[in-house]
């Protein structure tokens, strides 16, 4: 029987995946996460978001053999196009490629990857849900993120790509969970790109 301490209402849950309130939300409402009801509000139960973020800590493998395989685990933008973003009004929204690449001896699945975008605020958050499996000493190129923009983020970010005298990054943040033979990894990345070194669709003028 679950204690107390053992259930999480939305903040705190959101808090612990690393994601925001509203997003976590809409997980739990696309049925990626499982949660009950509670008047207007949302618990969670510990143990179904651990099994979201993919924390097993009774899974195979010591700690040290899991340090060990996610160093060896790379997420990176793919070397070919990898960034599209489009302002252009009825359809703004940004699309990324990433790069999983595997340098270990094992064969691992890709289960999840969590991304936000920032530019120069936070302008788009979600993840790829689909599942890929990686050989040993392979890579993909096939993880796609896509969102769609708000419209309130839509014109800082015309601005930050059409003033001069700003200078803008633009940053994504990528974690990722791993199933593996010596149980879940996650991997967490920092992508930056300066302004001039992606494309951007803007309005017309």
């Amino acid at each position: 029987m679950a204690g107390i301490d053992d259930i999480l209402d939305l903040s705190e849950a959101a808090g612990i995946a690393g994601l925001t309130p509203a997003r976590l939300r809409q997980l739990i409402e696309a049925g990626q996460l499982r949660a009950k009801k509670v008047g207007n509000s949302w618990a969670v139960h510990s143990h179904d978001l651990d099994a979201f973020l993919g924390r097993d800590l009774r899974g195979p493998g010591r700690p040290d053999e899991r340090k060990a395989l996610e160093a060896r685990l790379r997420v990176e933008l793919r070397p070919l196009s990898p960034i599209q973003i489009n302002l252009q009004p009825y359809t703004p929204e940004v699309r990324l490629w990433f790069r999983v690449d595997n340098r270990s001896a094992l064969e691992v699945t890709l289960d999840r990857l969590l991304v936000e975008v920032w530019y120069p605020q936070p302008v788009a958050e979600g993840g790829v849900f689909d599942r890929y499996t990686i050989g040993p000493n392979q890579s993909i190129d096939t993880p796609m993120f896509h969102a769609f923009l708000p419209p309130d983020k839509v014109k800082p970010m015309v601005h930050a790509a059409t003033e001069p005298n700003q200078y803008v990054e633009l940053q994504i943040y990528a974690r990722a969970y791993f199933d593996s033979p010596v149980g879940w990894v996650t991997v967490q990345s920092r992508i930056t790109r300066s302004k001039g070194e992606f494309p951007v669709i803007l309005p017309p003028t």
